[in-house]
Formats: C-alpha cells, sequence, structure tokens
C-alpha cells in the first residue's frame, strides 16, 4: 500500500493524535495554509480506500481511525526497500548503508538487533 508523501503527511497527522479523528484535528496538525479542509477531505477519502482508514459518522461529525499503525506502516515500506533494491537482503542492504562506515554507537545498536534487544 505505497502513499504518496502528501497522504503519508495526513496519515502522520492521524498517528500523532491517536485513536478516532475529525477532518479538523488533521488540519490542525498540519502546518499552516498547507492544505484546506476540501483537499483534506479528498486525501481522507482516498486513505479509506487504500484501507488504511475506517471511518464513522457520529452526529454531523466524521471519524476517521487508522487501520494499520506507523510501525505497521514502515515496516512494510521498509521490506519493499530491501525487496527491490537488494533482492530481499537485508545483508546487502546494511553493508551498502555501512560502506562509509560505523559509529561505535552504530556498532552497538546493530548488535543489540542482532541479539533481538531492540525496541
Amino acid at each position: 500500500m505505497k502513499l504518496s508523501g502528501a497522504e503519508y503527511k495526513i496519515m502522520q497527522a492521524i498517528w500523532q493524535k491517536g485513536g478516532a479523528v475529525t477532518s479538523q484535528d488533521v488540519l490542525d496538525r498540519l502546518p499552516e495554509a498547507e492544505w484546506k479542509q476540501p483537499t483534506v477531505l479528498t486525501f481522507l477519502a482516498r486513505l479509506q480506500e487504500k484501507g488504511m482508514l475506517v471511518s464513522e459518522k457520529k452526529g454531523r461529525v466524521r471519524y476517521f481511525t487508522p487501520c494499520v499503525s506507523q510501525e505497521e506502516y514502515a515496516r512494510s515500506e521498509a521490506q519493499i526497500l530491501v525487496d527491490d533494491l537488494y533482492g530481499g537482503s537485508v545483508g546487502r542492504m546494511v553493508a551498502c548503508l555501512t560502506r562509509g562506515g560505523l559509529t561505535e554507537e552504530d556498532k552497538r545498536e546493530l548488535k543489540k538487533l542482532l541479539e533481538g534487544e531492540w525496541k
């Protein structure tokens, strides 16, 4: 489920708020004057079509709830990146990213990850 840059900004606003949000909640979390209400509503509808959101109308207000967490989306995108650019090999990706050298902190973090202690 690939998101455009604008769709991702909308989802970030929703994830930051947590739980069900209104279109006004989304607008309030975006940089001022980035988009107007009709544009945000269009993006929310697209995100519903993509299965990223569900909506429920309560009275006159529609609430949008994410179906996918930010972590789940990031994991999915990372897997696509690894598959497409590195033939599914995380090792090749890490080797490519570390050719410039690793700091001691990088090495500690990688060691924790490999030992299953990463959080």
